[in-house]
């Protein structure tokens, strides 16, 4: 079989993936806080028999879009906005994950929750709040409620936020290589949210190409299938 089948059908898998990234942009371009992810590429090489060297490509890993969105002034006090490189720490089932979507609510039992439910993390663990008397955020993210303090907003940066990667539902994982999660120094924004960075326009651009792509892909594979299946036919004949 052609070695180039098996580079042809590496690219085609890599640009699906990057139609899915593109998609998954698409379908966030209202989302509070999400950062555009934009699929890594790099080169696989396989060495054959004969010192020869087949070149594949795959995707590394779904690196985030760091631009910052737009902000929105909504006037509510437990809408915030966070310096360019800090995030929110919220818990979920899977362990600490962070975002940047700053529209908290409170829950039933005086949670700070984000609107998607995870629970808003402080300096010492979850910020509950007295749901009678409601909560305010001040800038330097010092959560109270009915004048008291009940906590700060545990809001961290990170030495290589670019290491960060998308999960759904506007949260970020930190891989090893972003470092070690440590207090913003960044004031944040009340009564502001940061509007999704991701473009329409980019987007739209970037599933055609990706798509013009994994079209050329499959026609390459074709290609070679066809020569496979005539030299199969052919070959035997010769040496008949």
């Amino acid at each position: 079989m052609a070695d180039g089948i098996y580079a042809a059908l590496s690219g085609a898998v890599a640009h699906y993936t990057s139609l899915e990234t593109t998609a998954q942009n698409l379908a966030n371009i209202d989302t509070t806080g999400y950062r555009a992810v934009t699929p890594v590429f790099h080169e696989v090489l396989a060495a054959e028999g004969n010192d020869r060297t087949v070149r594949f490509a795959a995707v590394r890993r779904s690196a985030v879009d760091l631009t910052p969105g737009a902000l929105r002034e909504t006037g509510g006090s437990l809408d915030v906005a966070f310096g360019q490189s800090s995030f929110l720490a919220v818990e979920t089932p899977a362990g600490e994950r962070y975002t940047r979507a700053g529209s908290l609510k409170i829950a039933p039992d005086g949670t700070l929750t984000t609107q998607r439910g995870h629970v808003v993390l402080g300096d010492g663990g979850p910020i509950r709040v007295d749901t009678e008397l409601g909560a305010q955020v001040s800038a330097q993210g010092e959560v109270s409620s009915g004048g008291k303090s009940v906590g700060f907003l545990r809001v961290v940066s990170f030495e290589d936020p670019g290491q960060m990667t998308y999960e759904g539902q506007g949260l970020l994982q930190a891989m090893p290589e972003a470092g070690t999660a440590r207090p913003s120094t960044d004031p944040v924004e009340v009564g502001k949210i940061e509007e999704s960075n991701a473009s329409t326009v980019r987007a739209m651009t970037d599933l055609m190409a990706a798509s013009r792509m994994f079209e050329a892909m499959e026609q390459a594979i074709g290609a070679f299938s066809q020569i496979d299946r005539r030299l199969v036919t052919t070959v035997p004949k010769f040496g008949g």
